[in-house]
């Protein structure tokens, strides 16, 4: 019993009070031995219940003393978590694809917290390393965004919580908060950006000559990026065996997909086209040959045709937008590109205004070949992807019936058609009436034939 309330005692040999309590360790769930010394029974007292209330509010330094820093957890961490990618088969069982920003990140909180004792690092430390994080400059000398300050408290909180389960820390201060939350991704600028059809013509128009000054291997690059959504190292790792022509599949496997899941995309007929001229040129191997990056030449031809603010990964998103603007259910075009967040919501929000900017032509273009250039890429997207043969399903009454079932007795469910295309747009494959919704304003804008 005195264990738990403590107690006050003299010790005649050092000749001097000491107030003792041994509460539970809530780390390692072994009770601790905490001594404090004074000089009269009055002081051990008050130092009795300071060190209680310390306990009873949580603070971890009362029962964890300050041994372990930060510095070494960051080499603990270092040692176990930031290791080259381990397999087995194509399944990543350990380590990271990526050390480069986790190292960098590493050497920041170090310098920051090292000599910290890891038990006294609290939220308002945290609150305070966001905002240095926020006045300091990008290496080019740019205001640092919130995505990037976010990235790297979220490697800081994940070093937490690897103390707390390891034992080391009695909880994570990144939890501790009852306002506004350290890191907010709703706070973060979405881009929205995507290549308009216009655009994309400009660019392939450029993508000729040969060698080092030519930009002819950006071509099936960019065709590629717009029509399957493959992330950039996606792309870059495809081997010839990852290609079936027979029924028109690429196949991205499980280890080089960032998800670390095996997918498949349809091709496209240019994007069929190209990849068959590539494999005839590199009948074995890597599809693009020892092509890893076309930042330098993507750069120069967007300079070119006087392009401003285009990115290789907004080919991706081209790929989502335009397919669902197509009328391909968001659920087929999602499961296409691989996206395993809820990231991919804001490609839903398409505007009449995005829609006429999508075909407005560029200096020197016809607005009659854009249209129809844009028109044959949607038509292709509809046909690899497959939506025709949706539609043809769900527009069955067996199907209809199901979906009656489904929502209730005898649902209306409006139709819309497009020449002899007819759909409903309530689809038990989706969202709801979103890709009816989109599919019928988009083809009031232009003709779509299936």
């Amino acid at each position: 019993m005195k264990a738990k309330q403590g107690y006050v005692y003299f010790d005649k040999k050092r000749k001097r009070w000491i107030a003792r309590y041994q509460p539970v360790d809530p780390i390692t769930g072994e009770r601790r031995n905490l001594k404090r010394y004074a000089t009269t029974k009055i002081e051990a007292n008050k130092k009795l219940d300071a060190l209680k209330e310390k306990v009873s509010e949580g603070d971890p330094t009362a029962i964890t003393p300050g041994k372990r820093t930060f510095a070494d957890l960051a080499k603990e961490f270092e040692k176990k978590k930031l290791i080259p990618a381990e397999y087995i088969g194509e399944k990543k069982i350990a380590g990271r694809r990526e050390l480069s920003a986790p190292q960098s990140w590493m050497k920041s909180l170090v310098k920051k917290f090292g000599r910290l004792p890891l038990a006294s690092i609290t939220h308002s430390h945290i609150e305070e390393y966001k905002r240095e994080l926020a006045k300091r400059p990008t290496k080019n000398g740019k205001q640092r965004s919130v995505a990037s300050i976010n990235r790297e408290l979220e490697f800081f909180r994940t070093m937490l919580n690897y103390a707390v389960t390891n034992k080391m820390l009695a909880r994570n201060p990144f939890n501790e908060s009852k306002g506004k939350k350290l890191i907010d991704r709703a706070a973060e600028t979405k881009r929205e950006r995507f290549p308009t059809f216009g655009e994309e013509m400009r660019l392939l128009d450029l993508c000729v000559g040969e060698g080092r000054q030519g930009r002819e291997h950006l071509r099936p690059v960019l065709i590629v990026a717009a029509d399957t959504g493959l992330r950039r190292n996606e792309l870059f790792t495809l081997e010839t065996s990852d290609l079936d022509f027979e029924y028109g599949v690429i196949t991205v496997r499980a280890i080089n997909a960032k998800t670390n899941h095996l997918r498949q995309i349809p091709m496209t007929r240019r994007v069929y086209d190209e990849l068959k001229k590539l494999c005839e040129k590199n009948p074995q191997g890597k599809v693009f040959g020892g092509l890893s990056e076309v930042k330098r030449s993507f750069g120069t031809a967007c300079r070119i045709a006087g392009i401003g603010d285009l990115h290789l990964h907004d080919f991706r998103h081209a790929f989502v937008s335009r397919s669902i603007l197509a009328g391909v259910p968001p659920a087929v075009a999602l499961k296409a590109s691989g996206h395993a967040s809820d990231e991919w919501k804001r490609y839903l929000n398409v505007t009449p205004k995005q829609l006429q900017k999508l075909f407005k032509p560029l200096k020197g273009q016809s607005e009659e070949d854009v249209k129809s250039y844009g028109l044959d890429v949607l038509r292709q997207l509809r046909e690899a992807l497959g939506y025709d043969e949706i539609a043809n399903l769900i527009a069955s009454s067996q199907i209809l019936l199901g979906v009656q079932e489904a929502v209730g007795s005898n649902p209306a469910v409006p139709t819309f058609r497009i020449k002899n295309l007819r759909a409903p747009k309530r689809c038990p494959f989706c969202f709801g009436d979103i890709f009816g919704d989109i599919f019928d304003s988009i083809s009031r804008f232009f003709l779509i034939t299936p």
